[in-house]
């Protein structure tokens, strides 16, 4: 979580959204896995210290009150906020009768300006406590409570903001939603974020029915975040995230073919992040369509070159039955950065046309780059069954049987080569 001083000074609060795996190797992206913060722009309120300001005000703070306010101002000015915050300790301190919730708010907001989240909680519901209408103070705590991370408290307390405001703003209430949502408490959420999205609190925002599809998605209401994206799909169809969003839902009940189409609609009106590329690739891969796969991956590839989108493409054009196409992958591969993994794929490849011993010397490479695998002992061993040589294929598998995996396979084919003499 930011600093409130950060983000008073510029900033909007968006995760980012990694893509973990889902099975069968398919990534699916989880920006809506994740809570939806974007253009959540979060800042402590800050009034003028003149107390003439503030609307509907308790009794207006004594003269030496407004002193104190404004010395601290000055010092504010000077960017000393310690010398800020002790004058209004010490006025708070030795004229307790002379409080005023604008002394204790702006004490809050010096205090969260300075990167004392705690101290400025305790400082903002002091002046909740002398003004519970003062929606400014309810909202400020609310942004602290978030940089505590104290979720249901900002949700709360942003509830109050908006409740108490005069101008309604329904960007307030959306804070409280979200930081419900980021509480787990997505029931809680739910009914205000259908309020924003009806239209009542103003114009809808995008990230208002995003967060709304979030909160339908893990409240397992699917029918209602289908018709409330194909409605959004048929009024701005041309905006890419609903396409994006479609794709990841069609991910999440795993009906990888929708999912593709949704996706590749949506690279029509926006270039693909890598990762968004690499997605592509594993759908087409899993919904058995490798040529299709091949061509995102060796997108892919052309933009980060990594091994693991090698053996992705590599594999691809395999299914593919492009065996030379995956030859040239995996040699230009092994070339530029050695792998077991590409290695093994190599022999595999060279087995299965015959090249047995060009796949024997891949497989034995592999044992070089990765000693704690089985698996190339007992290729090696086929391979050299399958050029008449007993001897070889003992010792092959004689070094397979060492392992735990392979051990029961290689002891087995090892009785077998014992009756061959």
């Amino acid at each position: 979580m930011k600093t409130v001083k950060s983000l008073f000074k510029a900033g909007k609060m968006s995760p980012p959204p990694p893509l973990p795996k889902r099975g069968k190797g398919v990534h699916f992206c989880s920006s809506m896995a994740k809570y939806v913060v974007s253009s959540l722009c979060m800042f402590i309120i800050l009034y003028s210290f003149s107390p003439g300001i503030a609307a509907g005000e308790p009794p207006r703070p004594s003269m030496a009150a407004h002193r104190a306010l404004y010395e601290a101002q000055q010092a504010m000015e000077l960017n000393e906020k310690t010398k800020a915050a002790e004058i209004l300790r010490t006025f708070i301190r030795e004229n307790p009768k002379k409080n005023h919730y604008l002394l204790e708010f702006h004490l809050a907001n010096v205090l969260a300006l300075s990167g004392k989240s705690g101290q400025a909680l305790a400082h903002y519901e002091k002046t909740l406590v002398l003004n519970p209408g003062y929606s400014a103070a309810w909202q400020n705590l609310g942004k602290t409570h978030l940089d505590l991370e104290n979720y249901l408290e900002a949700g709360d307390a942003f509830l109050r903001g908006y409740e108490t405001s005069e101008t309604k703003d329904g960007s307030i209430l959306y804070y409280a939603a979200v930081s419900y949502l980021m509480g787990k408490r997505v029931g809680k959420a739910l009914p205000h974020l259908e309020f924003l999205a009806s239209g009542k609190a103003g114009g809808p925002r995008s990230e208002w029915f995003e967060a709304l599809l979030k909160a339908y998605m893990d409240l397992k209401q699917e029918d209602k975040a289908f018709k409330l994206i194909h409605r959004l799909l048929e009024e701005q169809g041309d905006d890419p995230r609903w396409w994006k969003l479609l794709a990841q839902f069609h991910l999440q009940k795993g009906e990888y073919s929708h999912a593709a189409e949704a996706l590749t609609i949506y690279s029509y009106f926006t270039a693909l992040k890598e990762q968004e590329i690499v997605l592509l690739g594993d759908l087409y891969n899993v919904i058995g369509v490798p040529v299709k796969a091949a061509r995102y991956y060796e997108k892919a590839m052309s933009i980060c070159g990594k091994i693991v989108k090698k053996e992705k493409l590599a594999s691809a054009y395999i299914a593919a039955h492009k065996q030379d196409r995956a030859m040239e992958v995996l040699e230009e591969a092994i070339s530029q950065e050695p792998d077991a993994k590409l290695c093994f794929m190599k022999g595999q490849l060279l087995y299965g046309q015959r090249g047995f011993d060009h796949a024997y010397q891949a497989f034995e490479r592999c044992t070089r780059l990765n000693p704690k695998d089985g698996r190339p002992h007992v290729m090696m061993g086929y391979c050299a069954l399958q050029q008449d040589n007993i001897e070889l294929a003992k010792r092959a598998f004689q070094n397979a049987s060492r392992f735990h995996k392979q051990k029961k396979d290689a002891e087995r084919m090892l009785t077998q080569l014992a009756k061959w003499k």
